[in-house]
């Protein structure tokens, strides 16, 4: 209750002359808006404050009669649980006062008493638990003990009050001059209620009762923390014995605290048979926090063992959950746990909790366990009945209560149940199964699995094997249980320890005679070490596992086609006479689906290892191999015969495995699809026709699907997947057609198949590949590429899915050093029949794609080149590239050389050279060998020179107008007799003939 509230309480007090305030220590605190005793005590580790108002008999009465008209259920007339267990922040020694705040009238005679109180209660943190503590002496448990002074007097009592601090609050100074009560200490060992003495009769205290009284409502739960870790095994078991049906257990508290008494709690609780049910005590404000508080319940919930289902109460009466968002916050916590698997949920409230409606819709009325405690909780009595009428799940009478001859301990809360809230059971769930039994000699093992909820208390497991025919355990043998996934993902998961229950265990009935008899065996939960105690059992169905005959099936396992079975069978029978054979069984109709004769191989390990007595024990060995093509092989097992007179059956085997993989899927040559991999399947037995489909999952249709002959496949054989139904031939590798089909940006799927009709329809099965997207598609090829004098003939085809009317196309001359367009030349595709028989039909432009370009490269580069061939539409630009290529080709010829006597040079020739693109000035230079120096120059025009481009030549820049003739030279006085002359052929970009050349030096003359 908050500072204001109080303060215009004893105000209103004050001014009506009321003076007699009773200082006393408890656990309850008055709801004066219903004129109930009740408590603001959450669970019992909580601080309790009561406060109880006294009025004079004339103005009771009035105010009795004032309030019958006003009772409604609002949030002022039930209690809470106090605010005040706040674990963190409870200090040793704090002093809480809790003044009265309101008139109140009672409303029913069951409730008919009040009093004006200010009450003064000592709180003490425990160690182990950071929360006000109630006393667990005698001095200190009720509101009556010696260690209470009350004083009352005609005078006002002077009083000083201020807002509370973390968990403590400046006390009100009850100050009195007459009457002096002292409370001794209570001999405990009756009912405590009845031992109270207390000097002002008529000031009411909540009834004080035993548990099972059957004047009192009903008990049908209790709720305990850390403060209740007093109670025994022996509690629990009386608290059954007087109806308890349930046990609620605090095990967290905000975001760190866990209930160190909690683990054993739950313990007690379920070996006595009660259902066990926790609670959260929240300290949340806001959606962040809630869920953590939600992952820390959840986290100790499992720590603690307890099933998914479990009933799990969100704790909501600490003023730090105030918030507008109440609602958002609880459900955060939900959330957190229903993440974590815990999806059982409920809340526990007081009628004043200032956001009740708001937390009470996160799982409505019937969910909600409601606390508010009367005097005297009659049973069938007005709040009662009251609570069961507005619908809610249970509802918290009463924190008095106490195991008879056990009072001294200490009170518990009690709680009836009106819908099962508190005491629907979780049941206390058990499944398993004894998946194999084997007999191999002496040696029986047991293979199989057992979950229970009882296992949480029951930790010793056994497996016991019992001789139903003699009436007696033969064997037991103690096992730890090992991990079972499957169990844990089962319709068994929500058992206890489902995770954890397999047993594979072994045991030798060396010198026990079983022939005949036919045994059960029991997998056991048990309190005891040795398997006796509490305990709970599976039990198998009957098995006669010795007929006069024994024997093992050692290997039944696929190889190739065929299943091998291999191992041995003895008997006692005459076999003289009698065929051997082995038999194929169909587990679901008990048809025989194969047979096959063999004989008898010898086994002499059956002898040596303590078989010899049995007639055919030397020679009781079979190793065969069984076709298996057109058998159903997903549900067998094998009979090993001799003849009709001695049967040894197998346990059943599942051949269902299947496995694929596609090595290669893409698409060739235009609509051509490349697929290539292996699917094994032990269903293919009945299944023999093959079949590869291609699916367009885009359009939702099937494209084309093809019958192929599995191929050999050693690998796969020699694999993980070996053991499969003709592992070895299980490869596919073919090319399919998709014809004219525009699949440009589909998704295509692979499925290879095995099928029982030719058609590839009926019983089939499939493995489907990984999709391929199918890119929009561009191809070609630059058929030509060559020089013919000035130009650059480019002659090929591109075809492309992304053509359309508007499509621009041109080639590009790409100088490959620099990325940079050199030139580029428009033009429009021609007629390329060829391209669309040779299987590019599918493309938009297949059968006029070509191109045909003589593109000029006179002051081009081109020493090193790439062409690309441009589609653009729309802006957007596709395109196929060529290969680099390099022109740097230099040639030339010298037909005549001479001086004549004029001392003029004639020079005649040819000069062809690829880097005369960029080198436009052609020049002759005579340099003087001997004398290392250049006699003379001249510039020239080249001329036509057919006969060079018909030469090798031919496909060099210039080389039909190469030629130089009769190009004179003036030497003047320079030459010089003897010497040795060259003649140099020049190309430059310079007109002086200097710069960026490229030269042919042709051999020396001697003048």
């Amino acid at each position: 209750m908050d500072y204001r509230r109080k303060k215009r309480a004893l105000s209103h007090y004050r001014k009506a002359n009321k003076k007699h305030f009773l200082l006393a220590s408890g656990v309850t605190m008055m709801a004066f808006s219903t004129g109930m005793y009740t408590t603001q005590v959450a669970k019992a580790d909580q601080t309790a404050t009561t406060t109880q108002v006294q009025q004079q008999t004339a103005e009771t009465t009035q105010a009795t009669t004032e309030a019958k008209t006003d009772l409604t259920l609002t949030t002022e007339n039930s209690s809470q649980k106090t605010a005040t267990e706040n674990e963190v922040q409870a200090e040793t020694g704090a002093v809480v006062t809790t003044e009265a705040t309101e008139n109140t009238q009672l409303q029913d005679t069951e409730e008919n008493k009040i009093t004006d109180t200010t009450q003064t209660v000592e709180t003490k943190t425990e160690p182990t638990e950071t929360e006000t503590k109630k006393q667990e002496n005698v001095e200190t448990q009720l509101t009556d003990k010696a260690q209470t002074t009350v004083q009352t007097g005609a005078q006002d009592t002077q009083t000083t009050t201020q807002p509370a601090t973390s968990n403590e609050v400046t006390a009100t100074q009850a100050t009195a001059t007459e009457n002096t009560l002292a409370v001794q200490k209570a001999d405990f060992t009756q009912n405590v209620a009845n031992n109270v003495a207390v000097s002002f009769a008529a000031v009411p205290t909540p009834d004080h009762f035993n548990i099972g009284d059957s004047s009192y409502t009903r008990a049908d739960a209790i709720d305990v923390s850390s403060y209740q870790d007093w109670l025994t095994q022996d509690d629990f078991n009386k608290l059954k014995q007087l109806g308890i049906k349930t046990a609620i257990v605090k095990v967290t508290q905000g975001t760190g605290y866990v209930n160190p008494a909690a683990s054993k709690q739950i313990e007690y609780a379920r070996n006595a048979g009660l259902n066990v049910m926790v609670y959260h005590y929240a300290m949340f404000d806001n959606t962040s926090a809630g869920y953590a508080e939600g992952q820390h319940a959840a986290n100790t919930m499992q720590n603690f063992g307890l099933s998914k289902d479990t009933l799990i109460f969100a704790d909501m009466e600490d003023s730090s959950t105030y918030s507008v968002n109440a609602q958002a916050n609880l459900n955060s916590f939900w959330n957190a746990l229903s993440v974590a698997g815990f999806t059982n949920h409920a809340v526990y409230t007081g009628g004043s909790y200032l956001y009740r409606d708001a937390v009470i819709a996160t799982v409505g009325r019937d969910r909600t366990w409601i606390a508010q405690y009367p005097y005297t909780p009659v049973r069938g009595g007005h709040y009662e009945q009251q609570w069961h009428n507005a619908g809610y799940g249970a509802w918290q009478f009463a924190s008095t209560a106490y195991i008879p001859g056990r009072e001294y301990m200490g009170p518990l809360d009690v709680s009836i149940d009106f819908n099962g809230l508190l005491t629907a059971p979780v049941k206390n769930r058990e499944a398993g199964y004894f998946d194999e039994i084997t007999l191999n000699g002496n040696d029986l093992s047991i293979r199989g699995w057992h979950a229970a909820d009882l296992s949480a208390s029951r930790g010793h497991a056994y497996v016991i094997v019992y001789d139903k025919t003699a009436g007696k355990e033969l064997r037991r043998v103690a096992y730890t249980p090992t991990y079972r996934q499957d169990v844990a993902n089962s319709y068994a998961k929500n058992i206890y320890n489902a995770a954890n229950s397999g047993f594979n265990v072994n045991f030798s009935l060396a010198g026990i005679d079983i022939s005949g008899h036919e045994l059960q065996f029991i997998a056991r939960y048990s309190d005891a070490a040795n398997g006796e105690g509490n305990h709970t059992d599976m039990w198998s169905k009957g098995y006669i596992l010795l007929k006069n005959e024994v024997g093992n099936f050692d290997e039944v396992k696929i190889v190739g086609d065929q299943l091998h079975v291999r191992g041995w069978h003895a008997t006692d029978r005459d076999l003289n006479g009698v065929t051997s054979n082995l038999q194929l069984i169909d587990n679901r109709t008990g048809r025989v689906l194969r047979t096959v004769n063999y004989s008898a191989v010898a086994r002499p390990d059956v002898v040596k290892n303590g078989y010899a007595s049995y007639k055919n024990a030397a020679n009781s060995g079979f190793d065969v191999y069984i076709p298996l093509s057109g058998v159903d092989i997903t549900n067998i097992k094998v009979i090993a015969n001799y003849g009709s007179i001695a049967t040894l059956s197998s346990r059943e085997y599942h051949f269902a495995r299947e496995a694929d993989y596609f090595d290669d899927i893409s698409i060739r040559n235009g609509n051509q699809l490349h697929v290539s991999g292996w699917h094994a399947a032990d269903k293919a037995t009945t299944r023999p026709y093959t079949f590869l489909i291609v699916f367009d999952k885009t359009a939702g249709r099937e494209l084309a699907r093809v019958s192929y002959t599995a191929l050999n496949r050693n690998d796969v054989a020699n694999s993980f997947a070996g053991g499969i139904y003709q592992a070895g031939k299980s490869g596919f590798d073919t090319v399919i057609s998709l014809g004219n089909a525009d699949i440009t940006e589909h998704e295509l799927q692979v499925v290879a198949r095995y099928s029982d009709a030719t058609s590839g329809e009926g019983n089939r099965i499939d493995a489907w590949s990984r999709p391929l997207v199918v890119a929009k598609r561009d191809t070609g090829f630059f058929d030509e590429v060559r020089l013919v004098n000035d130009k650059l003939h480019v002659r090929g085809w591109h075809a492309s899915d992304r053509v359309s009317a508007n499509t621009v196309a041109n080639i590009e001359v790409i100088d490959t050093k620099t990325g940079r367009v050199l030139r580029s030349v428009a033009y429009t595709p021609d007629l390329r029949p060829d391209v669309a028989k040779n299987g590019y039909a599918s493309y938009k432009n297949a059968t006029t794609s070509g191109f045909d370009v003589y593109i000029p490269v006179a002051g081009l580069d081109i020493s090193n080149i790439t062409l690309v061939a441009n589609y653009t539409t729309s802006g957007y630009t596709t395109k196929i590239t060529s290969n680099n290529r390099n022109f740097e080709r230099n040639d030339g010829y010298l037909d005549r050389f001479y001086v004549d006597g004029n001392n003029v040079a004639h020079v005649s020739g040819w000069h062809a050279a690829d880097k005369a693109t960029t080198r436009p000035y052609a020049f002759i230079i005579i340099y003087d060998q001997t004398a290392k120096k250049e006699l003379g120059r001249a510039q020239y025009t080249v001329s036509a020179r057919q006969d060079v481009l018909n030469s090798y030549a031919g496909g060099t820049y210039n080389a039909g107008k190469s030629g130089f003739n009769n190009v004179a030279i003036e030497l003047g006085k320079n030459i010089i007799k003897g010497h040795d002359l060259q003649v140099i052929t020049r190309y430059t970009d310079d007109p002086r003939g200097n710069g960026n050349y490229l030269d042919i030096w042709f051999p020396s003359v001697r003048i």
